[in-house]
């Protein structure tokens, strides 16, 4: 008895709700029933939203995929039987793709039977010409079907997004963000999602990391926004969060996206449609996480699970570059016994910033020990005398740099604009291979030009949006006096905010081996202070 494998196969998730792939399923079992062959459930293959026009129900992943690389390993030699509906469940991109597939099963052990028109192409067998020219006409007419209906998807999702471009707001995909519901064909934002994706926002603004947003999530229960049922039961994990603090859409943006088998995705490739949904989030706070995104980059570990070292990723050893490490030498309320025999209590906590090369003997003979509290306050004190009044702080140096960049930037492009322009029209009055190689290398050269310039554009709204020096001072303010708090849950939170407003602050703070350390705001060294805490400088390069 031949055990036999069944196929089912659709092409878009919306026939999911239809009854397409269990009819296939049963259709399929009856057919191993009446032919007498074995039957197992764990044989039934499935491909769900895949296309057999594109190919991609033979691309990795799929189940087709994975059948195809067990026969070529020979897995099937003693014979087996893949039980199909119609020979275009398995492709529809013409005669020579269906007939090569069908030759190399058949070649390979496999039986394929197709229960629609109830034809049978045995292992080992030479497939007869009148089956062949009935696969061809077949696999053809599935192709022009198949091609006829792309042209049809095309026009009429073209026609919708043109139409939400011109200001439309008629729903163009059912497929919207999990925080937005359609009532009475209009789009509305789900209030107790919104909520949620509000609170996400704010908890990241203050300081949470995403395994911290997480466990908040989970621990009080709140139910994911996923599909899928197996990833419900699983709970809410960092890459979703990631997704919802990136995804644009928050802030009312459609970026309408094309499948490939529509042959629209580079004509839809950039487009973006503003205040198509409604805005749940503001550009301001958007732009900030953004910006805080980028600077967390550079930091992690076990440290931050408890934040003790405000400085983390950003000190540095002026020797060797390496990082500063912290290290913990007396906590506030430790007993000891002195020789003599009396207890005494430390009330002041002493902890030390080291080079963590130097402390392994490793290229670097730093063995300075910087007092770790007496660089916070000397840093926290001067921050919030200076910030008022210091003009380096409110010229943020980094939006006028990349302001900079974005005028020379649109110079170039202006240029090259100007130079094409001119050798188009040289093109025009006499065509030469020259001219026309030199018209496509500018070409590139101004959409290079462009690309750049949006990045740099999407720079400059993140330093915007972040907050002003009065505002990060007034955080920093409220935050310090909760730093030494006997509430772990306060003291951990005032941590986390003056320990993002460091990454934000300062791109990096120099040790040096005679104790003393520098502050650096994008690149130049604004304040420089003794091993005491004094201030010893500033304002230089």
């Amino acid at each position: 008895m031949l055990p036999a494998f069944i196929y089912a196969r659709f092409s878009s998730l919306e026939q999911a709700k239809g009854h397409s792939l269990e009819r296939q399923l049963e259709d399929g079992r009856a057919h191993i029933g009446r032919n007498g062959w074995e039957y197992h459930e764990d044989r039934e293959l499935r491909d769900e939203g895949r296309s057999a026009f594109s190919g991609e129900n033979r691309q990795p992943g799929s189940a087709l995929y994975d059948f195809e690389q067990q026969t070529l390993a020979g897995a099937f030699k003693t014979g087996v039987v893949l039980v199909v509906e119609n020979i275009d469940r398995l492709t529809r991109q013409g005669y020579e793709q269906a007939f090569d597939l069908l030759r190399q099963l058949t070649q390979n052990g496999v039986t394929v039977a197709t229960t629609q028109d109830n034809q049978i192409y045995p292992a080992g067998d030479r497939i007869d010409m009148a089956k062949v020219m009935m696969v061809i006409i077949k696999a053809e007419l599935a192709l022009d079907e198949s091609t006829k209906k792309s042209k049809r998807i095309k026009a009429v999702w073209k026609h919708k997004v043109d139409q939400a471009i011109a200001g439309n707001r008629q729903i163009v995909t059912p497929s919207i963000p999990a925080w937005l519901t359609i009532e009475n064909e209009e789009i509305k934002a789900a209030n107790k999602r919104v909520t949620v994706l509000r609170e996400i926002y704010d908890w990241y603004c203050a300081g949470h990391g995403l395994s911290a947003i997480v466990n908040k999530l989970n621990s009080r229960k709140e139910a994911n926004w996923t599909a899928v049922r197996k990833a419900q039961a699983s709970g809410w994990n960092t890459t979703y969060i990631h997704r919802l603090l990136t995804n644009r859409s928050v802030l009312g943006e459609f970026r309408p996206f094309a499948h490939s088998r529509t042959h629209l995705k580079d004509e839809l490739a950039g487009t973006v449609i503003p205040d198509y949904f409604p805005a749940v989030v503001t550009a301001e706070q958007f732009n900030r996480v953004q910006g805080l995104l980028i600077q967390r980059q550079r930091t992690g570990g076990k440290a931050q699970h408890t934040q003790k070292n405000l400085f983390s990723g950003i000190a540095r050893c002026s020797e060797c570059q390496g990082v500063m490490y912290y290290q913990n030498g007396q906590k506030v309320g430790t007993t000891v016994r002195r020789s003599n025999g009396k207890i005494h209590i430390h009330r002041t906590a002493r902890s030390y910033l080291k080079c963590n090369n130097a402390r392994r003997n490793h290229n670097c003979s730093n063995k300075t020990a910087i007092r770790y509290e007496v660089l916070v306050n000397a840093i926290l004190d001067t921050f919030l005398s200076a910030v008022a009044d210091d003009e380096f702080f409110k010229a943020k140096p980094a939006i006028n740099r990349l302001r900079e960049e974005i005028a020379e930037q649109e110079r170039q492009k202006a240029l090259k604009e100007t130079q094409l322009n001119t050798v188009v029209e040289n093109l025009v009055e006499a065509h030469s291979k020259a001219l026309a190689h030199k018209a496509a290398q500018l070409e590139t050269e101004v959409e290079e030009l462009d690309a750049a310039l949006s990045e740099l554009r999407d720079k400059l709204k993140v330093e915007e949006g972040a907050a002003s020096p009065e505002q990060v001072a007034e955080v920093v303010k409220n935050a310090r006096a909760a730093l030494e708090s006997d509430d772990p849950e306060i003291s951990y939170a005032a941590r986390l905010k003056v320990h993002q407003v460091f990454q934000g602050l300062f791109s990096r703070i120099t040790c040096f081996p005679d104790g003393e350390t520098a502050a650096f705001v994008d690149g130049l060294a604004v304040w420089c202070f003794d091993k005491e805490g004094n201030m010893s400088g500033g304002q230089m390069i």
